[in-house]
C-alpha cells in the first residue's frame, strides 16, 4: 500500500471535479459558439443584461442598490474596434460604486481573462432647459479580439428612493438576455409602469421566499433599437419597466406613504421652493416699480415683467445633486443677472407678486418626457419650470429661459403637457399647456423672377409669424458673421444648387409679436430648359413637404411634428415681351384627414404667371395608421413639382 502525504493529498483535485470543469466550459464554449452562429450578420451582441435592484430596510430608513452586469460578445473582425465601449449612466442620486471590468479573449487553449481599468467619466449632450447632473462612466476596453468577451459588472446606489431609474430591455445591439429583478421586503409596496412599444417581449413573474416578495421582468432575443427620426425622445419607443415605491410598514414602525399618485408627487415637490423668496429685497422692490411704473392692467404688468427676465437675465445651468431641484433666491438670481430654469420661475414668481399678481410655481415636463402624472407620479415626469399666472379665467405660463417667446405664448416643447401648479402647500392644480393652432405659425415665401435666355434673375421676400420667427430671433441672438449669414442662405435658398445670393435683408423682432422678415436677391444660371422656340421654365422653386415622407420600414411609433403650422408660397414668373403661353400645369390639391393638406393653383395672364402652393400641418403627430396615405401625398406633391409651364417665343 502506497503512502501519501498529507500535503498531497490536500492539493490533488479529484477526477470528477476536474471533468465537472471541463464539461462546464465545453458547455460556456458552444452556448457562445450558437450565439455567434446565430447573429453571424452582427458585429456584437449582449449575451446578458441584468439588473438586481435590492431593497432593504437598515439603521432604521429603507435603502437600495441595484447590482448590474453586462456581457458581451465580439463576433465580427470589426467588433473589438467599434464594440468596445460600455457607458453606465450614474448621478449623485445614483452613485456609481464598485466598478469591474474584465475581457475574456479567446486562446488556443481556452479563454484568457484580462481586467480593464481604462474608465472616465462623460456629460451627455442636453439640449433641454432643465439640467440635471446625469453622466456616463465610460468603461473602454483595449487588446479585444474577434470572439472576445468582455463582462462590466457595477453598483449603483439609490440615495433618494422616490427617483429609481427605468430599466430598458434594448441596447444598440441585440440582446440575447435581458432580466430586472427586485428583491423587497413583503411590507414594501411597490408598483411598475411598463412603456415603450413592444412590451409584449417582456414576461413578468413573482414569486415569495419568507419575508421577501422577488419580481422579475425578463426579455429574450431582442433585436437592436433603432433611432427613429422626429421621436421626442428615445423613451418614446424603447421598452422599459419603472419602479417606484408607493409605501412601507416595517413591522413596529408606522406605515411610510411614498410616491403613488399625483397628491403624493407634489408634496414631495413643493418641499423645494416651500420658504424661498420670503424676505423683503430693495433692489428687486425699485426693479418691480420701475417696470410696470406705466401699467394699469394686470396683463401690462405681467408682459413687462417677462420681457424684463427675458432681456436681463441669461439662461445658465449647473447644478448638482439637489441644486437640480432648488430655485435661487430671486434677489440672487437678479443680482447674477442668469440662472437656470428653476431660477428663471423664482424671479418671475417673485416679481409679479410684486406687481400683486397670482403668479405660482410651476412644473412641467418637456415632450422628450412621455409620462403623466397620473401614470407616473414620480419626479422623472417632470424636466423643467417655469411660472403659470393666473389672469381673470385664464393660465398664462411663462417661461423665462426662451429669450424671442412673446408673453402669452408658449415654447413648443412644452405644448399639449401638463403644468402641476403649486398654489400653496397643499393645494395644486394641473392644467394641459394649449396646443397653437396651425394659423399662429404662418410662414409666408414669395417669389418674383425673371429670365433672360436661360438664367433666371429674383427677389424673394419671406415672412414668419409664431414659432419660426422666434427660432429665427435666436438664430440671430448667438449666430454671428458667416454662421449667421449661412443660416439665412439656408432659408432664401430656392430653384437648384445654382443659386446665387446677391444680397439679404432680415428684421426680427418686430412689436408686438416679433415677427420676421427676410428680402434676398437671386441669380440662378442654367435653369431655364430651351428647345427651339420653347423656354421651360419650373416654377417650384421651393419643394415644401418634399421631406415629409416616413420611413416605414419596421417603424411602429408615430412620426411627430414641433408645431402645427401653415405655409404659403407665392411664385410669379414674369412673360418677356415677344413671348406667350403655350402651357401652365392643372391646379391640384390633396389632403390626409387631421394630418395635412396642399392646394397648388396657376393663373397665367398676358404679362405673367402666377403659381400659389397652399400646405396646413394640423397635427403633433402622425399614427402608423395614417403612414400610407401621407406617403401617396408625398409622392403626389413630388410628381406635382415636376410640371413645368412652357412659353413660346413668337
Amino acid at each position: 500500500m502506497t503512502r501519501t502525504s498529507k500535503h498531497t493529498t490536500q492539493n490533488k483535485v479529484p477526477l470528477f471535479v476536474i471533468v465537472t470543469m471541463l464539461l462546464a466550459y465545453v458547455s460556456q464554449a458552444g452556448e457562445y459558439d450558437s450565439i455567434a452562429v446565430r447573429y453571424k450578420n452582427e458585429n456584437a451582441v449582449v449575451t446578458n443584461n441584468t439588473r438586481r435592484l435590492e431593497i432593504k430596510y437598515e439603521d432604521g430608513k429603507l435603502v437600495a442598490k441595484s447590482y448590474f452586469t453586462k456581457e458581451k460578445l465580439l463576433i465580427s473582425d470589426r467588433s473589438p474596434a467599434i464594440d468596445n465601449v460600455d457607458y453606465l449612466y450614474h448621478s449623485d442620486f445614483n452613485e456609481l460604486q464598485d466598478l469591474h471590468a474584465t475581457a475574456s479573449l479567446p486562446t488556443k487553449d481556452g479563454y484568457k481573462k484580462v481586467p480593464c481599468y481604462n474608465y472616465g467619466d462623460i456629460n451627455p449632450d442636453r439640449d433641454n432647459v432643465f439640467y440635471d447632473d446625469s453622466r456616463y462612466a465610460v468603461v473602454s476596453y483595449s487588446g479585444l479580439l474577434k470572439n472576445s468577451l468582455t463582462e462590466t459588472k457595477y453598483v449603483i446606489e439609490h440615495t433618494d428612493l422616490n427617483m429609481l431609474p427605468a430599466f430598458s430591455f434594448q441596447d444598440d445591439i441585440p440582446v440575447v438576455k435581458a432580466s430586472f429583478e427586485i428583491n423587497v421586503p413583503k411590507y414594501v409596496n411597490i408598483s411598475f409602469v411598463i412603456k415603450g412599444i413592444d412590451t409584449g417581449w417582456i414576461k413578468q413573474s413573482k414569486e415569495e421566499n419568507g419575508n421577501t416578495i422577488t419580481y422579475k421582468f425578463t426579455a429574450t432575443n431582442i433585436p437592436a433599437y433603432k433611432e427613429y427620426d422626429h421621436v421626442p425622445s428615445v423613451w418614446y419607443y424603447l421598452p422599459q419597466v419603472i419602479p417606484y415605491i408607493t409605501s412601507y410598514k416595517p413591522e413596529g414602525d408606522k406605515k411610510v406613504d411614498m410616491l403613488g399618485n399625483p397628491d403624493q408627487l407634489y408634496k414631495y415637490l413643493y418641499k423645494y421652493v416651500r420658504g424661498i423668496n420670503m424676505k423683503d429685497d430693495t433692489l428687486l422692490d425699485r426693479t418691480v416699480a420701475e417696470v410696470t411704473k406705466n401699467d394699469v392692467s394686470p396683463t401690462d404688468k405681467a408682459a413687462h415683467i417677462y420681457q424684463y427676465v427675458q432681456q436681463h437675465m441669461h439662461y445658465i445651468a449647473f447644478e448638482k445633486g439637489l441644486e437640480g431641484f432648488v430655485p435661487r433666491e430671486a434677489s440672487v438670481v437678479l443680482k447674477r443677472k442668469y440662472g437656470d430654469c428653476k431660477d428663471m420661475a423664482s424671479i418671475l414668481v417673485t416679481m409679479c407678486r410684486k406687481a400683486g399678481l397670482n403668479a405660482y410655481y410651476t412644473w412641467i415636463g418637456t415632450r422628450e418626457k412621455p409620462y403623466t402624472n397620473e401614470e407616473t407620479p414620480l419626479p422623472l415626469v417632470n424636466n423643467h419650470m417655469i411660472c403659470a399666472l393666473k389672469l381673470g379665467d385664464d393660465w398664462v405660463f411663462m417661461d423665462g429661459t426662451h429669450p424671442f417667446i412673446p408673453f402669452g405664448q408658449n415654447p413648443d416643447v412644452i405644448q399639449g403637457k401638463e403644468a402641476m401648479i403649486a398654489i400653496d402647500a397643499n393645494t395644486y392644480k394641473i392644467v394641459t399647456v394649449p396646443i397653437a393652432a396651425a394659423d399662429k405659425n404662418v410662414t409666408v415665401d414669395s417669389t418674383y423672377m425673371s429670365f433672360t435666355d436661360r438664367k433666371v434673375t429674383g427677389t424673394a421676400k419671406q415672412y414668419y409669424q409664431g414659432y419660426e420667427a422666434w427660432d429665427i430671433g435666436v438664430m440671430q441672438l448667438y449666430l454671428k458673421g458667416n454662421d449667421w449669414d449661412k443660416a439665412v442662405k439656408a432659408l432664401t435658398t430656392r430653384g437648384s444648387d445654382k443659386y446665387i445670393q446677391t444680397h439679404n435683408v432680415v428684421y426680427t423682432g418686430k412689436t408686438p409679436n416679433k415677427d420676421a422678415t427676410i428680402e434676398a436677391g437671386f441669380t440662378i444660371d442654367d435653369y431655364v430648359q430651351n428647345v427651339g422656340k420653347q423656354y421651360i421654365v419650373n416654377m417650384n422653386v421651393k419643394r415644401t413637404y418634399e421631406d415629409k415622407e416616413i420611413d416605414v420600414d419596421g417603424r411602429k411609433v408615430p412620426c411627430y411634428y414641433d408645431y402645427k403650422q401653415k405655409t404659403k408660397e407665392v411664385v410669379v414668373l414674369d412673360i418677356p415681351k415677344g413671348y406667350r403661353v403655350a402651357h401652365v400645369p392643372a391646379s391640384a390639391h390633396g389632403s390626409v384627414d387631421g394630418v395635412w393638406n396642399y392646394k397648388i393653383t396657376y393663373k397665367a395672364d398676358k404679362s405673367k404667371i402666377t403659381l400659389v402652393k397652399e400646405y396646413e400641418l394640423n397635427t403633433l403627430s402622425v399614427s402608423p395608421g395614417q403612414f400610407a396615405g401621407n406617403n401617396k401625398m408625398v409622392d403626389d406633391l413630388k410628381n406635382l413639382y415636376k410640371e413645368s409651364v412652357v412659353l413660346t417665343a413668337n
